[in-house]
This record gives C-alpha cells, structure tokens and sequence, in this order.
C-alpha cells in the first residue's frame, strides 16, 4: 500500500507532462500546412535539409550543391529527418519547432515544480507558452526554439545542482550534454552564455568552490563526444574553409561587423523584449522591478540566478555588432518564471484590477494590433472571420471578467490569448507567409515548363524549394559583386550562383530561358535587353516572366 501510494503521484506527473506535450504540441502545429516556406531565412534550412536528404549526405550540409556553412548540423539533422519520413511538405518541415517549443513548455513546467513550487509552474508555463514570440517561433523553421530548449535545459540543470536538489553530479552532467547538444545547433555561443551565467552566479554567490565541483571529466568528455565529432569531421573536409565561414563570417564577423547597421542602435533589444513578452510585458517589467528590489530579502538564490541569467544575455546580444530578433530569445525562460512568482502573489492577494491593468489592457492593445494587421493582409471571408472572432474575443473577456476573483481573470485572459492565436493560425499567419513566399512563383516556373531560370536582382529560396530548379541570380553586368577569396565579408554568406545578365543572356543562343523580373526592375531590365527582343509570357503579383530562346 505504500508503495502504490508512493507511485501514485509519480504517475500522475508523468500523464501531466505528457498531457501538456501533447496540448502544445497539437496548438503549435495547427494549420501549420497552410502556411508556405518563407524567404528569406526559412528557406535556407527547408532547402538544405532538403538537399541533405536527396544527397544522402549527412553530414556536411549544402545549398544549391555547394556547402553550406552558416549553422551546424543539428537542426538540419531534425529537419532532414521529418522530409525522410513524411516528405517535402510545410507540415514536415515545421514538425521540429513545434516539438520543441512543446518541450520548451515541459522543460519550463518541470524545472519551476522544482525550483518554485506547482503554484508558479502553471502561470509559468502558460505566461510564457502564450507570449507573442514564443508562439511565432514555434512555427518558423530556423533554429531558435530547438537551441532555446537546449540553452534554458543547460541552465536549468545547473541551477538544481548548484542548489544540491537530489544530488548534484547528475544535474551537472545533464548542463554539459544540453551545452554540448546547443553548440550542435548553434554554434559556440550554445556553450559561451550558459558558462557567462554559471560564472557571474558564482562570482556573485562567492562560492568559488563549486567551480571545482563543477569540472567533472566526464562531463567534459560527454561534452567533447556530442559536440566536438561534427565539427572535426568538417574541417577534415573543408578545411580552412570551414574555418574561415562559419568561424570567421559567422560567429567573429557577426560580433564586429553589424550585418544591418540600421538596427545598432542602443535600444534595440529593450524594443524586441517589449514586443516578444506580449501581452505580458507590462506585468513581466513590474515582475522584474520587483524582483530587484527583492534580492536581498529572498532567502533563495532563485532570484538572483534569473535575474543574472536576464543580464547576461541581454548584455551580451547588446553588446553584439549584428542584432537580430530572436538573439534574446533564452531570457523569455527566467522572465515568464519571475513574472509567475509575482503573478502569484498577486493572485493570492486577489489584486483583481491591478491584473487587469498590467495584463488585460496590453492584451487588448495587441487584439487592436492583430486586427489592423488582418486589415493588411487579410480579404473578404477571410478578413471578416478574423476580425469577428477577434472583436467577439475581447468583448466576451471584458464581459465576463466582471466581478470575477483575480484567478478567474488570469485565465480568462489566457484563454482570449490562446482564441486569438487560434484565428490568427486559421486565416492571418497563411496569408503573411504566402506574402513572403516564392511557392507561387515556383508553381508559375513549372506551369511554363522552362529549367533555365534567372531572377533579375532579387532571389526566392523557396522557389527553389518548391520546384526544385536551382535559378540563377542575375545582376546587371557593371554592378557584380566582387569576392575576395579568403576575405571576411558578408557576401560570402550567399551561396546561390550569380552572373552577369549579358552573359546569362548570351548562353540563351543555345539554350532556352526564362526570366523573372519585378516590376520595380522591369524598365532596367528592358533597357539592358532591348536589342534580344524578349518575349512576355506571364504577369503575376508583381513578377514578369520573360522568355529568350534561340
């Protein structure tokens, strides 16, 4: 009797965890079918994972036939993985960062029972499992939501075997594995954060000891035989191309280079932050406040362990040359936690309007918000729908927040979230990706049955996913970028071929082919063609579709 006792709760987790896998796994992935392959970053990992499964070739991934050395390999792995067993489809491609932001919820669910209490875990998962950004990169096809699992796991672990919750060399071990398997997916960085914040913590505790405790040689073993493999076989096949790539342009050129200058600017992040928490943001800056006023109140190093971990990351990417949306991606895992701590004290303290000011007005903003973008990519049936379903959702949560305890309210507020994301997935997020996708110039190629394509001075990776043919970027012939060989540059990191549209042109004596221009480029392109006579055979959203021959 005791023993069934004793497992009872045991299997009751266990159907917990899986339960709300399976939840937002199925959520993440709805109508994910529906939405195209998008330029420019989706499409390079859906066409090397494609190119990595008709090769056959595993291990060094390629685009367009060349090698590709802008990421590891691990995400190509996930990806390549699911075209094998499902095929070339949106759905199998976007298999990976929904299993993973599923898992990112369990990690998150799991880790707060531990470190916090069930109490917190809940609002925990649900603050940050409905956050704008967590919610978007569940569906996009790059690496972030698989190295954000792998990232916030490392940490996670070392936290619980620095505070010795049920043994400690075990939760040592499992940091260096998920490092290891987060410099996999995305490079250095997968282990030089996690060590940042592990360091600054220690410092800050003044426990120099558990540096020692830390330095386990089968950690680092297990760290070297996960991680180290992939990156040695490379280099014994490329060489100091590899080296020079994916080292030189893609970790040391990104850091001192910006890659977009216009967004160096100091505030950068402190924007992004406000836009991937919503719609708690406001009520997580208030969490954040409130937490360092409370440092040295709190009895447990929880807090300060988060709030470095926030810095750390935030100070880094800050620090960076080149900025990009998702670089602080990671600190959404200690935030939704601190924000969840306060939440609950303001739950049991039913501090009702104080939550409907901090979370329920920014939510009704971002409803506002999420209509007038329906109103720009959104028509007829479609556009109604959404903003129907939109407005119907705020009025239903203002009417029956009413009089309701503060409990009620939170997830009243949860539940319009997740209503909205559902009618954004149905109609909105379709449309934004067809916009920025080359599935319908692909679908035009093919209808014009052509394999020698170029595009005048724009490229679509997706079409390129989508037909298969690999286009030809063409430029005007005085405007050819000129490559070093061997020079850290940003255009090394384009790896489509590239010609002179004179030259182009003139292999068209003795070989059919079909261009594509936008009508923003359509008076250059005739002025440089006007001697060939090309031939117009198609007009669609913008693109031209001319046509040389013999």
């Amino acid at each position: 009797m005791k023993t069934s006792a004793g497992m009872w709760p045991l299997i009751r987790s266990k159907r917990a965890y899986l339960g709300l896998f399976l939840l937002s796994f199925c959520f993440y992935m709805f109508f994910s079918h529906a939405m195209p392959i998008t330029d420019p970053v989706e499409a390079n990992y859906a066409l090397t994972a494609k190119e990595m499964v008709l090769t056959a070739d595993w291990l060094s991934p390629q685009i367009y036939g060349n090698a590709y050395f802008d990421k590891p390999v691990f995400f190509y792995w996930l990806t390549a993985l699911a075209f094998r067993l499902f095929g070339f489809s949106e759905w199998a491609a976007r298999l990976a960062p929904a299993f993973f932001a599923a898992a990112g919820l369990v990690l998150m669910y799991w880790f707060a029972s531990k470190a916090v209490n069930r109490a917190a875990a809940v609002p925990a998962v649900l603050i940050m499992g409905t956050s704008l950004e967590y919610f978007v990169l569940a569906k996009l096809v790059i690496t972030d939501m698989v190295f954000f699992v792998f990232n916030c796991a490392a940490l996670g672990f070392f936290y619980l075997g620095y505070v010795k919750r049920d043994g400690t060399k075990r939760w040592y071990l499992a940091a260096y594995v998920s490092m290891a398997l987060a410099v996999l997916t995305k490079g250095p960085v997968g282990a030089l954060l996690p060590g940042l914040v592990m360091l600054l913590f220690i410092a800050v505790q003044q426990n120099w000891a558990e540096l020692k405790k830390m330095f386990i040689p089968t950690g680092v073993c297990l760290f070297a035989v996960v991680a180290l493999p992939w990156y040695v076989a490379m280099y014994s096949l490329h060489g100091s191309e590899f080296i020079n790539t994916f080292f030189g342009v893609h970790n040391y050129l990104r850091a001192t280079v910006s890659e977009h200058p216009k967004d160096n600017v100091s505030y950068y992040y402190v924007a992004v932050f406000l836009l991937s928490m919503l719609p708690w943001s406001a009520l997580a800056i208030k969490a954040l406040i409130r937490g360092c006023k409370d440092l040295r109140s709190q009895a447990s190093p929880l807090t300060a362990f988060l709030l470095l971990w926030i810095a750390a990351y935030f100070g880094f990417y800050s620090l960076m040359a080149t900025k990009y949306l998702t670089y602080t991606f990671p600190i959404l895992f200690p935030v939704a936690i601190l924000t969840a701590i306060h939440l609950e004290k303001m739950l049991a303290q039913g501090q009702r309007a104080a939550i409907v000011y901090w979370a329920g007005g920014p939510l009704a903003l971002l409803l506002l918000g999420y209509m007038g973008a329906a109103y720009h990519y959104l028509t007829g049936l479609g556009l109604g729908v959404t903003v129907a379903s939109l407005a119907l959702l705020l009025l239903l949560s203002w009417w029956k927040a009413r009089g309701r305890p503060a409990a009620d309210v939170f997830k009243l507020l949860c539940f319009c979230q997740l209503g909205a994301y559902t009618a954004l997935s149905l109609f909105m997020l379709p449309a934004v990706a067809e916009s920025r996708s080359g599935k319908g110039l692909a679908e035009n190629i093919a209808s014009l049955g052509v394999d020698r394509i170029g595009m005048y001075q724009f490229y679509s990776t997706s079409a390129v996913f989508y037909n298969g043919n690999i286009a030809v970027k063409l430029e005007p012939s005085d405007q050819l970028p000129l490559r070093q060989s061997g020079a850290l540059e940003w255009s090394s990191k384009y790896t489509m071929p590239i010609q002179g549209l004179a030259d182009f042109l003139a292999q068209s004596q003795a070989e059919s082919s079909l261009v594509v221009v936008s009508d923003k480029q359509s008076g250059q392109f005739l002025a440089e063609t006007a001697g060939l006579i090309p031939q117009l055979v198609k007009c669609s959203k913008g693109l031209n579709f001319y046509y040389f021959n013999n």
